[in-house]
């Protein structure tokens, strides 16, 4: 008897080892990776107008931040590549799958200096998003998703320098994506960290002062939604009125997220082993 329990066990065992091997796999439905093919671009508007304070003590740079972090966390597993642009356009990190870096990038990002702040144009950045694009596109079957970011605040010298049209040019490279307005058309004060360099342009709570009136009074910063969805539209994404941290969120479905998931045959779905209950 003995010698047959210890036959049927062994045969067991052996059933057991044959199943594990096959590492079966339970399909989560809630959660869906996306593959390293995805490159992501996040252009980000760092003039001084994105330290006016339109809603609840928050700036309109820190409500960029904070978006970028949540859709780096929705698009798990894609690399990423960050330009800002105020004076001048900068890369500020190539693309890469390092999550790490780019987000200690995002959390750091500042208004440039208001000291030798000299205006910006929304064109300001064109060159790097279709240098990053174009190189994206020789990656074979790698999709690209760009997102914009700003108040589209502009002087009247700065807008008529902008060529928005430009973009035109390189629409066809983007498969998804969106432009992302901050801020109020009704304006508001810009907060500067306290600097002894900059006393002579701040009030004493440390709010910008327009210096072009007299006396000098406290600056407004007013979004301009127009510049934004002009933008969006020649760059073929819509564009969306960032109010507070639930309109991205509820955009996503939006955002053809359908097109950058891999084929079938390619994409791997976010699966729970369940190997491990034959194991114990």
């Amino acid at each position: 008897i003995l010698n047959r329990k210890n036959v049927i066990n062994r045969i067991l065992i052996i059933l057991l080892i044959l199943l594990i091997s096959q590492r079966p796999m339970l399909r989560d439905k809630d959660e869906i990776t996306f593959s390293l093919d995805l490159d992501i671009i996040f252009v980000i508007d760092n003039t001084v107008s994105m330290n006016a304070v339109d809603s609840n003590n928050l700036t309109r740079l820190n409500a960029v931040k904070r978006d970028c972090l949540a859709i780096m966390d929705r698009f798990s597993g894609a690399n990423y590549a960050v330009i800002t642009y105020g004076n001048i356009a900068e890369v500020k990190y190539p693309f890469t799958s390092d999550t790490g870096i780019i987000k200690d990038i995002i959390r750091r990002l500042k208004i440039i200096d208001p000291a030798y702040a000299t205006g910006s144009t929304l064109d300001l950045p064109y060159d790097y998003l279709k240098m990053f694009l174009e190189s994206s596109s020789q990656k074979e079957k790698h999709k690209r998703i760009v997102f914009f970011m700003g108040d589209g605040e502009l002087t009247q010298e700065d807008a008529y320098n902008t060529k928005l049209n430009k973009y035109t040019n390189v629409k066809d490279l983007i498969n998804s994506g969106a432009v992302l307005g901050y801020g109020t058309t009704e304006g508001s004060k810009v907060k500067i960290q306290e600097s002894v360099s900059l006393r002579a342009i701040t009030d004493s709570n440390g709010f910008l002062l327009d210096v072009s009136t007299n006396p000098a009074s406290v600056a407004i910063s007013k979004m301009n939604e127009n510049n934004l969805k002009a933008l969006a539209t020649n760059l073929g994404l819509n564009y969306y009125h960032v109010t507070d941290s639930s309109v991205v969120s509820k955009e996503f479905d939006s955002i053809n997220t359908e097109a950058l998931e891999q084929n079938e045959d390619e994409k791997e779905k976010m699966n729970k082993d369940i190997y491990y209950f034959f194991s114990g």
